[in-house]
């Protein structure tokens, strides 16, 4: 199957992104826009693609199937909308936009004007993802009795001058650019806690470091991220009869369970972003106005995290 795509962004996971997309047989990165033409030029080097002064040339290229947003964060909304606007179904990288009332005007424009509309959360187009979520629902472990979900890297460059890590103004934080995994992570398994109690650390009003508790019935589920230093990235899940941990577990390879029938592990080694855009497409070709990452659950994690920031006491414009 063809499929052509819009770039709009052209920085570091846009790259990484575009060369795991050209590993699927028929598709094409056709046009690009970037705030910096310089960038956008380099990038379409590379692909062959258009380059255009304006993200809405971009996405009104003629031979544009969907368009794909990998900006600041602080920027999605606004591009999200433009595609919504003009009927351009769009896969918008995570965090979707800055908080959930943002969000629910997206879903109210997607709805409006029937187009496709999909947060480019990678790790919930994974088999090994999937595959954890088949054994919890096969009730292997039993009553489950911790769970421990985490993301930490040390993001130093946070605080260089205008680093978008510690802009406020570019949404910046630890949370919204690493911690919404795990907590991603957890919602899907588990579903909306019942309550959330979070303490941290601010670097010029964002957070640097957070550490929730998600209470749920019969157990807690601690979701941690920070960017100051490294302690570690696995979702470990314990249960009377065993457990299951995931290494890695955003872009993880495998999974590891054990329990009375023994140890076992499930591996998956294609390339991860390719998944999310095969399927991305598909629905696209298909017509459909969602994919297996409803609208719905990307607004639960939304509002989680907006709840998180609340008690941190980190406040974007888009809050106000």
């Amino acid at each position: 199957m063809s499929f052509n795509w819009c770039f709009i962004g052209t920085g570091k996971i846009a790259r990484k992104v575009a060369k795991q997309v050209m590993t699927i047989e028929g598709h094409k990165i056709v046009a690009v826009y970037n705030r910096t033409k310089e960038k956008a030029l380099s990038f379409a080097n590379i692909y062959h693609s258009k380059v255009y002064d304006t993200a809405l040339e971009a996405i009104k290229d003629p031979d544009v199937d969907g368009v794909y947003i990998a900006t600041t964060n602080d920027t999605h909304f606004s591009f999200a909308k433009l595609c919504l606007e003009n009927k351009i179904p769009v896969l918008c990288e995570k965090p979707i936009t800055g908080n959930a009332e943002e969000f629910k005007k997206l879903m109210a424009l997607a709805k409006e004007s029937n187009t496709f509309f999909c947060e480019a959360m990678w790790t919930w187009f994974n088999p090994v993802s999937l595959k954890v979520k088949e054994w919890l629902n096969s009730g292997r472990l039993g009553k489950i009795v911790s769970v421990d979900c985490r993301f930490t890297a040390p993001m130093l460059g946070y605080k260089k001058k205008n680093s978008r890590l510690s802009r406020l103004d570019q949404y910046g934080g630890v949370l919204l650019d690493l911690g919404v995994y795990p907590v991603r992570y957890v919602y899907e398994l588990f579903g909306k806690p019942m309550s959330i109690k979070t303490k941290g650390k601010l670097y010029h009003g964002v957070d640097v470091f957070n550490d929730s508790i998600f209470e749920y019935e019969g157990f807690n589920a601690r979701v941690l991220s920070r960017m100051n230093y490294f302690e570690g990235e696995y979702c470990l899940i314990k249960g009377k009869n065993g457990y299951i941990k995931v290494p890695f577990f955003h872009m993880a390879n495998k999974a590891i369970i054990k329990d009375k029938n023994g140890k076992a592990i499930f591996k998956d080694s294609r390339v991860k972003y390719a998944y999310q855009f095969e399927k991305a497409a598909i629905d696209i070709k298909d017509g459909k106005k969602e994919s297996s990452i409803s609208l719905d659950s990307s607004l639960v994690v939304m509002e989680i995290m907006d709840e998180i920031r609340k008690q941190l006491g980190v406040v974007y414009s888009c809050d106000q």
